[in-house]
């Protein structure tokens, strides 16, 4: 199976009502997630994969800070991370059942 080396990993901050700081264009911000080290033919190169796909979601959502100043920062980070782990799953079952994307380039994750 041949192995796509970047998973492209981006979230619109506007849209969730992150700070604005997080995305100062409106055009959200991205993290490549390599895999090409992965098998992911097998449950262990899976699982690392989705675990590297969590970090990215935490870290594109604004996971740095670990102290959210009230309610609506918090929920709109959770709602972030969900939406952006929502749009991965078609495309991480797609290559864990050793398909390749139609174009063959990066996986694109967003949220809404």
């Amino acid at each position: 199976m041949a192995k796509l080396p970047l998973i492209f990993l981006a979230v619109p901050l506007v849209a969730t009502g992150a700070p604005a700081a997080a995305a100062e264009d409106g055009a959200g911000r991205h993290v490549l997630v390599s895999y090409s080290d992965l098998d992911l033919a097998s449950a262990d190169g899976r699982r690392k994969l989705t675990a590297r796909v969590k970090r990215a979601s935490h870290e594109v959502c604004g996971g740095r800070s670990t102290v959210r100043q009230n309610l609506n920062e918090i929920l709109a980070y959770r709602e972030c991370r969900a939406a952006a782990m929502r749009s991965a799953e078609p495309q991480l079952a797609s290559l864990f059942s050793g398909q390749k994307l139609a174009d063959g380039g990066p996986l694109h994750v967003a949220a809404k």
